[in-house]
């Protein structure tokens, strides 16, 4: 393995709120533990998730699913969820070009 951080989800909950902190590449491969991590942070029925990708180095249309999914859901269930700490460029540009930040409420701009 190179210098590439291994792919994990880590939550937590308190007072009706939740944080899924996300390391690694999400791709093909982790998006589906991705959408695992955040199905079961739901299930605790939180009135906000946040999603912090402060050390997410790389995320594929298949990460951006399971964050749409995921996004849904917590709207029918009446939660927000917004993504926080997007600081790789290839994953800014991923929502820069979909034009999908403003729905985790991200105000990207590619550098």
């Amino acid at each position: 393995m190179t210098g590439a951080a291994v792919f994990r989800t880590e939550m937590c909950a308190m007072d009706g709120e939740a944080v899924v902190t996300v390391t690694g590449e999400i791709d093909l491969t982790t998006s589906p533990v991705l959408h695992t991590a955040l199905e079961e942070a739901l299930a605790g029925r939180p009135h906000h998730l946040e999603v912090d990708f402060t050390d997410v180095t790389f995320c594929d249309c298949s990460g951006l699913n399971a964050l749409l999914r995921a996004r849904a859901a917590a709207r029918q269930a009446g939660a927000g969820l917004a993504l926080v700490h997007v600081d790789a460029p290839t994953v800014i540009r991923l929502f820069d070009l979909t034009e999908a930040g403003p729905l985790f409420g991200l105000g990207l701009a590619a550098a």
